[in-house]
């Protein structure tokens, strides 16, 4: 584990702000891609990348400082705890105002950021595997059973490394939407599917994981992962067969998407 790269004078770089930091980078690249093949601005994958990288981390720390109010040293910008159904729901919060603001439909921009959304997940999780955060799973047998005794949540026994397992998946749901944008062309259609895909990784990586049960023998992450393949599923019901060229390459977007 590399939790700390070194430090310069009275500032330490961390593994995992190095990971967020390139998940960012990684994310808008794709997301400017997909822009100039819809023939739209690129340019605009910075600010709604930057938008939902900002929002995504307050969101998943505001929620870890509610979830832990009143433990010593947790304040909003102390500690290295995140939750990442904060995060998606602060990322979520910030796209749309990015919507609101640039005029751009959000459902064409929701299906935009479905797969740079997805590698960008990938990329944060190789930070918690550098990181030792305490991410990782429950004890095991298994071969490919890892410790973690430099962690920042240190831990000598062989567990589940579950970031490294949802890093794998993130890549093959990243592949799978990167690969539908041609065929899920009607508003959120795949970001329906992406809700779908990463609501269903998310609920069977937490049997491994380390994490309490709250209700009904499910975790919270279970329950809000249920939650969103829900919401996934409905919006793929009402759009699995809609072909909406309008969306795909029109004049008006690219005139709306315009920086």
């Amino acid at each position: 584990m590399l939790p700390e790269l070194g430090s310069v004078g009275p500032f330490t770089f961390y593994s995992f702000g190095l990971m967020a930091a390139l998940a960012i980078v990684v994310a808008a690249i794709f997301l400017a891609i997909d822009l100039r093949q819809r023939g739209l601005d690129p340019s605009f994958s910075i600010e709604v990348a930057l938008a939902a990288g900002i929002g995504g981390f307050l969101g998943a720390r505001i929620y870890y400082v509610v979830e832990h109010w009143g433990e010593p040293g947790e304040g909003l910008f102390s500690g290295a705890g995140l939750v990442w159904y904060g995060g998606v729901a602060g990322g979520f919060i910030a796209v749309i105002l990015v919507s609101l603001w640039r005029h751009v439909p959000l459902g064409l921009l929701a299906n935009m950021v479905a797969a740079p959304l997805a590698i960008g997940y990938a990329i944060g999780r190789i930070g918690c595997q550098l990181a030792g955060d305490g991410d990782y799973g429950d004890a095991t047998s298994l071969p490919w059973g890892m410790s973690y005794p430099d962690g920042t949540v240190p831990t000598t026994v062989a567990v589940h490394p579950t970031p490294v397992y949802e890093t794998i998946a993130a890549l093959v749901i990243f592949w799978v939407l990167w690969r539908m944008r041609g065929r899920l062309t009607a508003p959120w259609s795949l970001f329906g599917l992406y809700l779908v895909l990463i609501g269903i990784e998310r609920f069977l990586v937490e049997f491994v994981r380390a994490t309490p049960v709250v209700l009904a023998g499910l975790t919270t992450a279970q329950i809000i992962s249920l939650i969103l393949v829900v919401i996934g599923g409905v919006i793929l019901a009402r759009t699995w067969n809609r072909r909406d060229p309008a969306w795909v390459g029109s004049s008006g977007a690219g005139e709306a998407a315009d920086a």
